[in-house]
């Protein structure tokens, strides 16, 4: 499948209104149409122009857009940071700016309980 840029259209068509010219001289009924490819030829490179300037504005944007999601995150970051210090780490009032509190330390099993047999059948004793 051949694949056709608007740069390689522009150059087909500047190639056959070139070639096209000499003979508009014996063939007056084309004249016309190659006045239209002239001023479509014209068009399609001010297309191409535009697009190019779009993007390279897309660009200069999606820049912009990363550099301020950075420094969002930054803020957001050291705001979270600065209301755990004043607020304490497991404060529950985090929740109402948007930061999650820490979660209290589930409490361990006494040590003094024994762990459970493992479960299986029963050894079989022999005679």
């Amino acid at each position: 499948m051949a694949t056709f840029t608007l740069a390689k259209l522009i150059s087909d068509w500047e190639l056959l209104n070139a070639a096209l010219q000499p003979h508009l001289t014996d063939m007056p009924y084309l004249k016309d149409k190659a006045t239209e490819l002239e001023g479509l030829i014209a068009e399609a490179k001010g297309m191409d122009t535009k697009q190019q300037d779009l993007r390279g504005s897309l660009q200069e944007t999606v820049r912009q857009r990363k550099d301020l999601e950075k420094r969002g995150k930054d803020l957001h970051l050291h705001l979270a940071a600065v209301l755990r210090g004043t607020l304490g780490f497991d404060n529950q009032t985090l929740l109402g700016f948007g930061v999650k509190p820490r979660r209290p330390r589930k409490k361990k099993a006494p040590a003094d309980t024994p762990a459970p047999a493992p479960a299986g059948p029963p050894p079989t004793q022999q005679k």
